[in-house]
Parts: structure tokens; sequence; C-alpha cells
């Protein structure tokens, strides 16, 4: 392997910047039921955490998403059919806790900022 020099500077604020981009996009179209955009923001997401999970947990999520964007294209082609289209609360389900792996991808990886027992304690 090759020993390459290291950058003074790294992309950690930059990558903490997207997550919470596509973290905030993701709970504004899960709140306006936009399943589209809600599971575009969890497949970015997906991919920007990929390098925090397991192999066996990017082999299963990754078909848990193939499964997802069925069910999805399916939503997507009956809303452009008729201009409406229900969400089931099959689909709802399988976005939310697809979220909530991610949710916990991110906290176990320490990239999400740790609570403070005590207000006062947090700017310590």
């Amino acid at each position: 392997m090759v020993e390459r020099e290291k950058s003074d500077f790294n992309m950690a604020v930059s990558y903490l910047n997207r997550l919470n981009t596509l973290f905030y996009t993701a709970d504004e179209a899960s709140m306006t039921h936009n399943i589209y955009q809600w599971f575009n923001a969890l497949l970015n997401l997906f991919r920007e955490l990929s390098t925090e999970m397991k192999e066996d947990e990017l082999k299963e999520k990754r078909e848990e998403a193939e499964d997802i964007f069925k069910d999805v294209n399916k939503h997507v082609e009956e809303m452009n059919k008729t201009g409406i289209a229900q969400v089931t609360p099959e689909l709802y389900w399988k976005l939310h806790n697809f979220e909530l792996f991610l949710r916990r991808i991110l906290k176990e990886a320490g990239l999400q900022m740790k609570m403070a027992e005590d207000a006062r304690k947090a700017l310590k």
C-alpha cells in the first residue's frame, strides 16, 4: 500500500452538514408524505453512512432498499396516473424503519452530538 501525505484539513464539517441537510429533507418529506423525496433522502443517507456499516448490515439494507424502491415506484406511478396516491401504512413503516436504522448508525458511529444530562454542562 502506498503511503500518502495527510491533508491539514478534512471534510468532517462538510460531511456532517450534508448529513444534517439530508435528515432535514427526510423529516420534511415524511411530514408531508412526499414518499419519493423521503425515499431519495434516505438513499442518499444510506450512501453517506455506508462506510459506518458492517458488511452484513450493508447487504441486508441494500436488499431492503430495493424492496422499498418497488413500493415507492408503485406509489409514484399511481400519483402520476391519478394525481393522488394514498400512502399505505406498510410503505410508511418501511420508510420509517429504514430511517430509524440510519439514525442508529449515525449515533453508533459517534456522528450525533451527545446529549448533556444537565444544560449547564453543555457549555463545558
